[in-house]
C-alpha cells in the first residue's frame, strides 16, 4: 500500500459505521473543507484492496453513477478509482438518503397492495431511466432499496455494485460468465454459472416483480419454482393465504395480481415480462377496482384464466420433454459406438435403468444429474461412466460432463425447441472415445 493508507481522510470525516457486507463498508461522513456542499455523505470503502477484481467492480460502480442523473438513484460526490490499477486503497463518496431500506422498513410498517404497487411502479420508473442509457442494475434487493424519510413514495435505488454497463461489453474485467450473479432475496436460472444471459435486461424487471411479491407478502420468491411441488412464489401457501387474508380485496384484484405474477415467474425469460411499460400497464390496471355487477362476467374469466395459467406449468414439462430426449440420445449414441466402431468382443454397453435416468430433479434450479450410459473394456479395469449435469438457465437448455477431469459442454439449445441432434451425436461418439481412449491408455 501506499504511505497513505486512508486517502478518504483527506476530504472527510467519519462519524458513524452505517453497513458492512462481503464486498465493503460503509461509513457516515461529513466534509472536513469546503470543497463539497456542507451534508452528510455516505462513504464505501472496500473491504480487499488488493482484489483486483473487487477494484475493477468499484471503478466500474462510479463509472455507472457518473452516468446517472436520476432522483431514484443516489449522486456520486467523489472518488480516487482513477486509481485503481495502482495500489491506493480505493473509496467513492455519494449523497446520504436518510430512510430506512425497504427490507427494515416493512418490519415495522405494513402497507396495502396498492400501496406495494404505487412503490413498484416509481421502481420502474428507474430502472426504466437505466435500461434507456444501457446499465442494468443485476442486484435488485429490499436491502438496495432505500425510503427516502421513510416516505414509502419515495423509493431510491442503491448499490450498483455489480451493474453492467453496455459501453463496458468489451470490456476483460467484467464478472466472468462462470460466476454465480443473484442473492438470497431471488436467484433467477439466467443469472446462473456458464448463462450467456447474465447481463439480460429483462432480469431485472423480474426482479422488481419479486418486490412487488415481497412486499404484499412479506416473503423472499427465493427461487422461481420451489424443490417441493414446483410451485411459482405466488403459488406457495403462505403466499396465497396472505393474498386472501387481505382485507376488503375484491377477487378481481387478486386475479390480476396473480395474472402478473404468472408471467413475472416463468423459467424462461422469453415468456416473462419482456419491457418495463408492458408491465406498469398491468399494474397500473389494478388499481380500476371492479365493483359494479357488470364486471362479475370479467372477475369469473380472470380467475378461470388464473387457474389455468397456474396449474400448466409449462416449463417443468418443457424441461423434463427435453432432458428425456436427450439422455435417449446418450444411450442410442454409445450403442452405436460400441456396435459399429469398437469391437463389441471387448467393450460393452453399461446402462441405467430407465426408471433411474433422470432420478430427483432439482425444481427450484430445473436441473438433473445422472450417469447414464457407460462403456466397459475387457482389458481394463475400468469403465468409462460419465455423470451428466443437464440444467435449464433462462430460456436455454444445457448439458456437460466432464473428462480427465476437465468440464465439457456437449449442448447448448432453446428450452423450448428441438436440438439438432445429427450434431449432438457426433458430439457424443467424440466425447465417448475420448472417454474409452482414456482408460484403455493408462
Amino acid at each position: 500500500m501506499t504511505k497513505n493508507s486512508k486517502p478518504w481522510e483527506e476530504n472527510w470525516k467519519i462519524i458513524d459505521n452505517i453497513s458492512g457486507g462481503g464486498q465493503g463498508q460503509t461509513y457516515l461522513v461529513e466534509l472536513k473543507n469546503n470543497s463539497f456542499p456542507a451534508n452528510k455523505y455516505v462513504l464505501k470503502k472496500l473491504n480487499k484492496q488488493n482484489d483486483d477484481e473487487r477494484r475493477s467492480r468499484m471503478r466500474r460502480e462510479v463509472v455507472v453513477l457518473e452516468t446517472l442523473n436520476c432522483p431514484g438513484i443516489p449522486k456520486l460526490i467523489d472518488s480516487n478509482v482513477e486509481l485503481f490499477k495502482s495500489n491506493t486503497p480505493l473509496y467513492m463518496v455519494t449523497e446520504f438518503i436518510p430512510g430506512d431500506t425497504l427490507y427494515d422498513f416493512l418490519k415495522t410498517e405494513v402497507i396495502n397492495i396498492f400501496t406495494g404497487v404505487s412503490l413498484t411502479i416509481k421502481l420502474l420508473d428507474t430502472l426504466k431511466y437505466c435500461h434507456k442509457i444501457g446499465i442494468v442494475h443485476r442486484d435488485i434487493k429490499p436491502d438496495n432499496i432505500i425510503i427516502k424519510n421513510n416516505d414509502i413514495s419515495t423509493p431510491v435505488l442503491i448499490d450498483f455494485g455489480i451493474s453492467f454497463n453496455k459501453v463496458d461489453e468489451s470490456a476483460t474485467d467484467l464478472t466472468p460468465t462462470w460466476q454465480q450473479l443473484g442473492n438470497r432475496f431471488f436467484q433467477l436460472p439466467e443469472l446462473g454459472e456458464k448463462s450467456s444471459l447474465q447481463r439480460d435486461h429483462r432480469s431485472d424487471i423480474t426482479k422488481i416483480c419479486g418486490i412487488l411479491f415481497f412486499t404484499i407478502t412479506g416473503k423472499f420468491p427465493l427461487y422461481l419454482l420451489d424443490s417441493e411441488n414446483g410451485n411459482k412464489p405466488h403459488q406457495r401457501e403462505e403466499a396465497k393465504q396472505k393474498l386472501s387474508a387481505s382485507p376488503n380485496l375484491p377477487e378481481s384484484i387478486v386475479s390480476k395480481i396473480n395474472r402478473v405474477f404468472d408471467k413475472a415467474f416463468e423459467i424462461k425469460i422469453d415468456s416473462r415480462w419482456q419491457s418495463i411499460p408492458a408491465l406498469m400497464d398491468a399494474l397500473i390496471d389494478i388499481f380500476e377496482l371492479e365493483n359494479s355487477e357488470g364486471n362479475k362476467a370479467e372477475t369469473f374469466l380472470e380467475k378461470i384464466k388464473n387457474k389455468l395459467s397456474s396449474d400448466s406449468n409449462i416449463e417443468k414439462k418443457l424441461f423434463r420433454k427435453l432432458a428425456e430426449k436427450v439422455i435417449e440420445q446418450i444411450s442410442q449414441a454409445v450403442r452405436s459406438l460400441v456396435y459399429e466402431d469398437l469391437d463389441s468382443n471387448y467393450f460393452h454397453v453399461c446402462a441405467r435403468g430407465a426408471s433411474e435416468r433422470l432420478g430427483i430433479i432439482d425444481w427450484a434450479n430445473l436441473k438433473f444429474s445422472q450417469q447414464v450410459t457407460g462403456i466397459s473394456c475387457e482389458f481394463s479395469n475400468e469403465d468409462f461412466f460419465p455423470e451428466f449435469q443437464g440444467f435449464a438457465t433462462g430460456n436455454e437448455f444445457v448439458l456437460v460432463s466432464s473428462i480427465k477431469g476437465k468440464e465439457v459442454e456437449l449442448l447448448r439449445t432453446s428450452l423450448s425447441g428441438e436440438p439438432d441432434f445429427t450434431d449432438f451425436a457426433q458430439c457424443l461418439r467424440k466425447f465417448y472415445a475420448e472417454g474409452v481412449e482414456s482408460i484403455i491408455s493408462k
